[in-house]
């Protein structure tokens, strides 16, 4: 659970409230935190429920992604799940782990400037960056998956080092490093072609707003298309 900070809780024994294990403290007060849930696959999706009655599918949760993006400050944060899994101090007595921004946040997360339209899916988060140019954006696919890190086969390129992201309003900066593999569109794309964005394996799909033909009595309506852009990171 997100609030003030993250919260880790067991529900294994359903039996019992939902016990807290541990708080992941942010390195400053957030406000109005958005959650940007991840998309599964749809090819494998439907795969799955073809061979539902055959064995049953489930992601790895240990290297999964939370994004959040907030508004005061404008930021994005990229979190890896393995945070909950490194857990090594479990809940003692009635007391939970209280671990630092320090301890945890520069090594598994990756902090961005806000952009104006992000997907998660899976390992991957998909952000419109503007260009300098009014509404004018590039894509940005960034791929946290450590297999992706390792066996990059020419595509895109390996960030490791850390980056500092610049909090003015707070004379801050943000120290990350969560690797990725980035692989940014050649393209740019207007403000009314990224409507919507979904990602579905190595396939980009993206809302169009166009204008329909104009009708017999010469008047033309805004219709919404779907157009789909392949890329591939090389894994």
């Amino acid at each position: 659970m997100v609030s003030d900070d993250l919260k880790l809780y067991s529900i294994e024994d359903m039996s019992r409230e939902p016990q807290l294990l541990a708080c992941y403290l942010f390195p400053f007060p957030l406000a109005n935190m958005q959650c940007h849930l991840p998309t599964d696959d749809i090819a494998h999706g439907s795969q799955m429920q073809m061979q539902a009655q055959q064995t049953m599918w489930t992601s790895d949760p240990e290297h999964r992604l939370l994004c959040y993006a907030t508004f005061r400050p404008r930021l994005v944060f990229v979190i890896s799940t393995q945070i909950f899994f490194n857990l090594h101090s479990e809940r003692v007595g009635e007391q939970a782990v209280t671990v630092p921004w320090q301890n945890w946040g520069p090594t598994n997360s990756r902090v961005f400037q806000d952009s104006w339209k992000i997907c998660v899916s899976g390992n991957r988060v998909l952000q419109a960056f503007p260009t300098g140019t009014r509404s004018k954006y590039r894509l940005h696919m960034m791929d946290f998956s450590p297999l992706a890190v390792e066996r990059r086969q020419g595509l895109g390129r390996v960030v490791k080092d850390p980056s500092a992201t610049e909090i003015h309003m707070l004379g801050k900066t943000l120290i990350t490093s969560l690797p990725y593999v980035e692989v940014v569109s050649d393209r740019v794309f207007d403000a009314v072609e990224l409507l919507g964005m979904w990602v579905d394996r190595d396939r980009l799909y993206l809302a169009k707003m166009m204008d329909s033909p104009e009708d017999d009595v010469g008047s033309s309506k805004k219709s919404v298309i779907l157009i789909l852009i392949s890329i591939s990171l090389g894994i």
